[in-house]
């Protein structure tokens, strides 16, 4: 395995293992303190022994934890060692402990958060004030924790009391092991992805699928079911009945549906003279829908209602692993992806839509999402000069189209590419910010292909997101989660070794 560097945050989900390359280096990102990134190169017995590797990180973050400066005490907080968080208050703010993490909290960020009856209305759930009433200082005459683990804040001449008398916020045990657990890493971390090709999928495809019955009324089953659609970016629901509105109630199952100028949903199937190459019988290479659109819809949603047609296998590849293969392999094809914009448009009749995007959009070195419809693509608009890189990009086209070929390769390779003919019944949903799909042409002198589809928005998918996550991750009170999304580095350690 090669030696580059892989940002923690990027590779969501694994695990140190004794055949860990002993040159992995694993940057761990401090979001909290902003510090420069740590570089930690595990040596040859360190990587070979996972508590240790683990040790040494939780050592680091201790130590920078402890070494914070003394602040001067202005009033005492309440110890109670037999909790697992204590408080006081100093000049910088209200300094909070939990077990061996100490962090200094805003008081402005606490008064603002106050969610009691008098601050947030107990029906609408709507905030009775602005954070441009509060007071630029906000004085604290007590703080402690309760006997069940709450941290209670007393706020001296309050806005809420006419600023003469005292106001009492309280936060429960909860929500302050979402602050750490599910504010820090919870909210900034998607549910850790696990990187596929056809045999991995393959591998684990019965535990990709779900009864609808189960889906709809079955909350533990829905939870998994919902996890695995994180996980891999694509699910099956099967036994679904045979009716065109199935397709909306497995989607409101998460959410509302994400209306289009398609319509709520939509049917797939051949048409003379089609809009969209979709409404064909022709081959349908591996895109991603409506990256003209914005937002661009995080889900689809296809439900098989007939397919007796010869021909018509669904296609799906995993762009994010094709992704961080050129990442690891191929890091020039992938700073060009990243780099370089390309746009998208969609112009019939009286639409006319366009949106420009990276081919890999990261985020603090974590690949998002991928942008992928060679039948959507514009004409480029960077230069017309061959072989010079527009101002302030280090790339040109060339670059480009010679990443985009590796990258195309990585997503068609036949070891890559799972193939399913749906059936009557079974409902596919994926990610469409992460998962290509595409299918096979198919005959219409005998049988039909009939597919009714709807999408979900990338801010519907993120609050269902967020349920799962405060559900599963509430345990994790006072731990620092983010370095639990480290599950798996074996799934980067396939890619650098060719394992495609």
């Amino acid at each position: 395995m090669s030696a580059s560097r892989i940002p923690v945050a990027g590779l969501l989900g694994a695990r140190l293992t004794p055949s860990t390359s002993p040159t992995v280096r694993l940057r761990v990102l401090s979001q909290s303190t902003r510090r420069p990134a740590l570089l930690l190169r595990p040596i040859l017995g360190v990587s070979r022994h996972p508590a240790a590797a683990r040790g040494l990180i939780r050592r680091y973050l201790s130590s920078q934890t402890e070494s914070q400066p003394n602040r001067k005490s202005i009033s005492h907080g309440k110890r109670v060692p037999r909790h697992p968080y204590a408080v006081r208050v100093t000049n910088a703010g209200v300094f909070l402990r939990t077990e061996a993490k100490e962090r200094i909290i805003s008081p402005l960020w606490l008064r603002d958060s106050c969610a009691c009856p008098q601050c947030v209305d107990p029906d609408s759930g709507q905030k009775n004030f602005s954070t441009t009433d509060l007071p630029t200082r906000l004085p604290i005459s007590r703080a402690e924790l309760s006997d069940d683990g709450a941290l209670v804040i007393e706020w001296e001449n309050d806005i809420m009391a006419g600023g003469v008398s005292t106001h009492t916020s309280r936060f429960s045990a909860k929500q302050v092991a979402t602050w750490h657990a599910g504010e820090k890493a919870g909210s900034k971390l998607r549910l850790p992805p696990t990187f596929w090709n056809r045999a991995k999928y393959e591998s684990m495809i019965d535990k990709c699928r779900v009864s609808y019955a189960d889906w709809l009324n079955d909350d533990d089953a829905f939870d998994a079911a919902f996890e695995k659609l994180a996980e891999t970016g694509l699910i099956f629901v099967r036994d679904v009945p045979q009716s065109e509105a199935e397709v909306e109630r497995i989607a409101n199952r998460i959410g509302m549906l994400q209306h289009t100028f398609y319509g709520s949903t939509w049917d797939v199937r051949s048409k003379p003279r089609a809009e969209n190459v979709a409404y064909t019988s022709k081959f349908l290479g591996l895109h991603q829908d409506l990256m003209y659109h914005d937002p661009v819809p995080k889900l689809q949603l296809l439900h098989c209602l007939e397919n007796s047609c010869d021909g018509g296998e669904s296609l799906f590849s995993d762009g994010i692993r094709a992704a961080y293969d050129l990442k690891l392999n191929q890091p020039k094809h992938y700073r060009a992806l990243s780099e370089l914009e390309v746009r998208f448009h969609y112009k019939k009749g009286e639409h006319d839509y366009s949106a420009p995007r990276n081919t890999i959009h990261e985020i603090n070195g974590m690949v998002f999402r991928t942008n992928w419809a060679p039948p959507f693509q514009a004409p480029f608009k960077m230069q017309c000069v061959p072989h010079a890189a527009p101002p302030g990009f280090r790339y040109n086209l060339d670059d480009w189209r010679e990443a985009a070929v590796h990258f195309q390769l990585g997503i068609e390779a036949p070891e890559n590419v799972l193939e399913v003919k749906l059936q009557p019944g079974e409902c596919v949903i994926f990610d469409n910010t992460r998962v290509l799909h595409g299918r096979r042409q198919f005959a219409t002198t005998k049988g039909q292909r009939w597919l009714k589809g709807t999408y979900v928005s990338l801010q519907v998918y993120q609050a269902a997101e967020k349920r799962l996550k405060e559900k599963k991750y509430s345990s994790h009170a006072g731990q620092d989660f983010w370095l639990q999304a480290v599950r798996d580095v074996n799934q980067v350690k396939e890619l650098s070794e060719g394992a495609r």
